[in-house]
């Protein structure tokens, strides 16, 4: 682990992938936001139950999706879950579900700093 926190989001490198869209980023951190905190708590229940399979599927959702926005570290913790399922060794899941959940909650309060779009319906 580096000594320096890395960024939560690399919003240069997520706007380059949305053609320097700004409203289509914003639109794209929406369905995140809509999606991931599902994904998450499907997450943390299937490691509740001890269902590797679940683990490695709602991990690596969580890992795309972060990948999608260019938020490394929730993307980082992501993968060594995903790791962590597909190898059905949840030995270590309980603290690599730490590191995730501390990455996750820092990039939801920045994504919710966002001027984002209104929700439809």
């Amino acid at each position: 682990m580096p000594d320096e926190q890395e960024p939560v989001l690399n919003k240069q490198a997520a706007l380059e992938l949305c053609d320097e869209d700004e409203e289509l980023f914003l639109e794209i951190v929406q369905a995140y936001l809509e999606d991931s905190i599902e994904h998450a708590r499907q997450l943390l229940y299937a490691l509740e139950a001890g269902d590797a399979h679940e683990v490695e599927e709602r991990a690596h959702a969580l890992k795309g999706a972060s990948a999608n926005i260019c938020a490394g570290p929730v993307c980082g913790a992501a993968q060594l879950l995903e790791r962590a399922g597909r190898d059905k060794d949840l030995s270590e899941a309980p603290q690599l579900y730490r590191v995730f959940k501390k990455e996750f909650q820092r990039l939801l309060e920045y994504l919710e700093s966002l001027p984002l779009p209104p929700e439809d319906g």
